[in-house]
């Protein structure tokens, strides 16, 4: 019997290919965005939950109420002999990870620049983290050095580390590896080196410091214990704040449902189109129904018939899933950050295979419902019935539809606030100049040793017109920020740049003055926003910035890519000597792309293999751009697949309500009815949802921007409802509008004559 369900299933399956295949495409969207947000939340939570969780404690050092400064490693040894009476044996101490440059010295003596992140930790920070340490069994020497794994295999290979050395930058003192630590857990930042925190005992590193409380000791008692103490220090008294890592779950376990939630929606919008489908079509087959029960078919045998053809759509829809995440990892794998969370594809497949075996039963589960509406009435009432409108369906596709404004209407949101935010900025070169420019970071010793002999070479080739460099380390819109005392005893802030004085020129910035030598001492170059601001105070020709008298040489527009803010009185630059990026302008004949490999090719004659040459261009150095970029990237994937969900749910739906009711279409014509009653027939349905739809989403659009991003004008435009309303308007056209056409233009005598 269930082979004759199977074998009635294909035979329905088939008859309805194209539906099955995009119900089964819907499906298995769903499956894969579920499962890879499921397994990315899973592994961020590994990094966070560790043992004895809710024991973990993280200190502040405070003063006045603010949280002011980092520990030394002295000053961790005292705290922990402090805490020692009240049972805490270990305090955990390390410093954020930052990058630097070092030497791995093999065995045979050679040497090998490696870029790496790097800590200062002491050794209760390896247990503290449960990370096992190779090779280290005592507290950190402070010449020692504690590799990662992954790092250790990169400079090593298969050969131990363990005893093997390295050295630090320039400095002559090597380091003596003794142990190989455990890769941080998915979601953190990673760390290649790990420092002795004894090497720089004086120095205030140390801003995460934790303890694990004894079993016997709770955290109201420590709290109330430590707070009292006040801890004397050479710049002033400090109290010591104390605060449960389990205290800051809240918002990490919302960010994460929120997540989940957006991953759930498209999980529901693809069983939605799927359930939908089936549904619809069993009661398009009322008479088949009947036959059967006519002729002796139980409830049973009608659920079987039905559950086979469930199974068999899903089975497909998860078989195609693992085949378009083979694909998916494959696009992706070169197009996402370095840090994201790469995660087993084994494990992935496995969380696919539990998310359908819940489908599954939730599929089956939803294919009671046909069953109990013939059971509770009689085949003639059933046959009446199934005529009604499709009111399960009609909730379902209000349902997508609503999914997919939210998300198109966020996506809308965001890129009138990116050109709001952005490209507000003072960007005086064009699109198309800003395209010609290459950047060039000096971000190894290497390169710094033999930037002049690269330049040199640069400077030679014919397609280069300018070339400027900045004192930065990284994005040029990556300002920082100097005080400026007024003359009404407050203080304001500038922003700061600094870097060669044809930086103006470079970058087409309109300049008054005089162009002083990159070191010149105590010259200083303002913005004409804070020129007027000096104005008013009384300008001298000098200004006081952090303390120091400078010499105003020029007055400028403004920096490039500043944004003018209320919190800051304008900008300056200073003249250096000192270059952390140089930018390369080329003519608008050259291949960029050519270029910037021809530029590899040159500095790899100076720089090894092992240290990366980060050269891009211009548009590509902001880092703030990029992250708003990756969002948009994101919700851009979230709006297409939301989006083609509810086209090919919306099509599902339409073809079989032309393809069901073609004979009533014909009696209707022969009435006398017109083209336009035909239209209004089929899309009335899909107006009124499109109606209530589109004003829930918009609130909630609206609700959410004003809670996120309140302070922006974007959110409160009247533009993006009037786009979304224009983009899902000529969706709903082009979906729908080729199938009611087509029944618009149906033969009456044709659908008679076939007994359709």
């Amino acid at each position: 019997m269930i082979w004759h369900y199977l074998k009635v299933a294909v035979r329905q399956m088939w008859k309805y290919k194209s539906h099955q295949v995009i119900s089964a495409l819907c499906l298995a969207v769903g499956i894969i965005c579920f499962s890879y947000m499921w397994m990315i939340i899973a592994a961020v939570n590994q990094a966070y939950e560790l043992p004895d969780y809710e024991r973990r404690v993280t200190l502040y050092m405070v003063k006045d109420n603010q949280v002011t400064r980092s520990l030394t490693g002295n000053e961790v040894l005292r705290l922990q002999e402090d805490l020692l009476p009240m049972g805490v044996k270990n305090v955990s101490a390390s410093s954020y990870p930052y990058d630097g440059e070092v030497e791995v010295i093999d065995s045979e003596g050679r040497m090998t620049p490696y870029l790496v992140s790097l800590a200062y930790v002491n050794a209760y920070n390896f247990a503290y983290l449960d990370k096992t340490v190779q090779g280290l069994t005592r507290e950190l020497e402070p010449y020692d050095v504690v590799l990662s794994a992954s790092f250790a295999r990169k400079a090593f290979g298969r050969e131990n580390p363990i005893g093997q050395s390295l050295r630090f930058g320039d400095e002559a003192t090597s380091f003596k590896i003794v142990g190989v630590a455990d890769d941080v857990r998915p979601g953190t930042k990673p760390v290649d080196c790990y420092f002795s925190m004894s090497l720089n005992p004086d120095v205030r590193l140390f801003s995460q410091v934790h303890v694990i409380l004894p079993e016997n000791l709770d955290y109201e008692t420590f709290r109330q214990h430590v707070e009292q103490w006040v801890w004397q220090s050479d710049d002033g008294q400090y109290t010591i704040l104390p605060g449960r890592i389990s205290d800051g779950n809240m918002d990490r376990k919302l960010a994460q449902g929120l997540a989940l939630l957006i991953a759930s929606l498209i999980l529901l919008s693809g069983m939605i189109n799927f359930l939908k489908f089936v549904i619809q079509t069993f009661f398009n087959r009322q008479r088949e129904l009947v036959l059967r029960k006519c002729m002796g078919s139980g409830l049973k045998g009608l659920y079987g018939l039905l559950a086979s053809e469930v199974f068999l759509m899903m089975t497909l829809a998860f078989f195609l899933s693992l085949f378009l995440t083979e694909v998916v990892f494959a696009l992706l794998k070169d197009r996402l950050p370095a840090d994201f969370p790469i995660l087993p594809i084994g494990e992935v497949y496995l969380i696919q295979c539990g998310v359908y075996v819940g489908i599954l039963v939730v599929g089956l589960l939803a294919a009671c419902f046909p069953m109990m509406r013939l059971k509770r009435s009689t085949l003639y009432a059933f046959l009446q019935s199934t005529r009604r409108k499709h009111t399960f369906r009609n909730w379902m596709i209000a349902v997508q539809l609503f999914i997919s404004m939210f998300f198109l209407g966020g996506l809308i949101v965001i890129n009138m606030l990116w050109d709001e935010i952005i490209f507000d900025g003072y960007l005086p070169l064009s699109r198309a100049e800003q395209s010609r420019v290459v950047v060039l970071p000096v971000n190894s010793r290497y390169m710094e040793r033999n930037i002049g002999a690269v330049l040199d070479e640069v400077r030679r080739m014919p397609e280069v017109e300018r070339v400027t460099y900045t004192n930065i380390s990284s994005s040029i819109a990556d300002f920082s920020l100097i005080d400026y005392p007024r003359r009404d005893g407050g203080k304001s802030f500038a922003v700061m740049q600094n870097g060669s004085p044809d930086y103006f020129a470079f970058f087409n910035i309109p300049m008054e003055g005089k162009l002083v030598s990159p070191d010149a001492g105590h010259q200083v170059y303002v913005s004409r926003r804070f020129k007027q601001l000096l104005d008013k105070e009384g300008y001298d020709g000098t200004v006081c910035l952090g303390d120091v008298d400078y010499q105003v040489a020029g007055v400028y527009e403004a920096l490039f890519a500043e944004v003018e803010q209320k919190n800051y009185v304008g900008s300056v630059f200073f003249p250096s000597a000192t270059a952390k990026s140089y930018y390369i302008l080329v003519d608008e004949h050259t291949s960029v792309r050519e270029f910037q490999e021809r530029l590899l090719q040159l500095c790899r004659k100076f720089i090894p293999e092992t240290l990366p040459v980060d050269i891009h261009l211009l548009p590509d150095d902001d880092e703030t751009k990029a992250a708003i970029g990756m969002m948009q990237m994101a919700l851009t994937a979230l709006v297409v697949v939301s989006l083609l969900l509810v086209v090919l749910s919306i099509y599902s739906s339409i073809s079989l309500d032309t393809q069901g009711r073609r004979k009533e279409v014909a009696i209707r014509k022969i009435n006398g009815a017109r083209p336009v009653n035909i239209f209004f027939l089929f899309a009335k349905v899909y107006l009124y949802i499109f109606a209530v739809t589109y004003v829930l989403a918009c609130c909630l659009i609206y609700i959410v921007g004003i809670h996120i991003a309140g302070q922006f004008g974007s959110v409160r435009s009247w533009q993006w409802p009037v786009l979304l309303f224009v983009l899902i308007t000529l969706l709903l056209a082009a979906v729908s509008g080729y199938k009611i056409w087509q029944v618009m233009r149906l033969n009456p005598a044709e659908v008679i004559k076939n007994n359709e």
